[in-house]
């Protein structure tokens, strides 16, 4: 199933923190495909900085040489056309079988368009930290996020009376 988030949809993510690439929103609306759920979108650096060549323009992997090498076994990963989708493929196909899928939720690729992007960034720009600001933004070149289970939500069913 093709998720695409678009302008109408933006409102109802809120910022929940960041790391150094990506901010984290929380979903606070009410469908239930999105409840319980976080949207991992990629930053770019506020200064330009020169290409790191890990992201592949030309259909090769945009994993390093020996990265490739480590993981030549795992077709998927090697052939990932961007970091953050290797990373995401790195979890499904390697972290989650050696804990259990059950314990380890990889998360899917949602496409998100430019409008949600840019309001996204607008909405969160008060709530986010000024040195995280000055140093970052929201990668508007990248429309593809990953959702995935908000593991700092406490599941009501376990406190609920019986």
């Amino acid at each position: 199933m093709e998720v695409v988030l678009e302008l109408k949809d933006a409102d109802d993510w809120i910022y929940r923190g960041e790391g150094a690439a990506n901010l984290v929103l929380a979903y606070s609306g009410s469908s239930p495909t999105f409840v319980g759920k976080v949207l991992l979108i990629q930053k770019a650096p506020r200064i330009e900085s020169p290409r790191n060549g890990y992201d592949s323009e030309d259909g090769h992997s945009a994993l390093m040489n020996d990265e490739c090498l480590l993981w030549r076994e795992t077709e998927d990963l090697v052939s990932a056309p961007t970091r953050e989708i290797g990373k995401q493929l790195y979890v499904q196909h390697v972290i989650s079988p050696l804990l259990g899928y059950e314990h380890v939720d990889a998360g899917i690729r949602v496409f998100l368009s430019k409008e949600f992007l840019g309001a996204v960034e607008k909405n969160i720009l008060s709530q986010r930290p000024s040195q995280r600001v000055d140093a970052a933004m929201v990668n508007a070149q990248c429309y593809i996020a990953l959702l995935m289970s908000d593991s700092s939500c406490i599941v009501e069913y376990f406190f609920s009376p019986r």
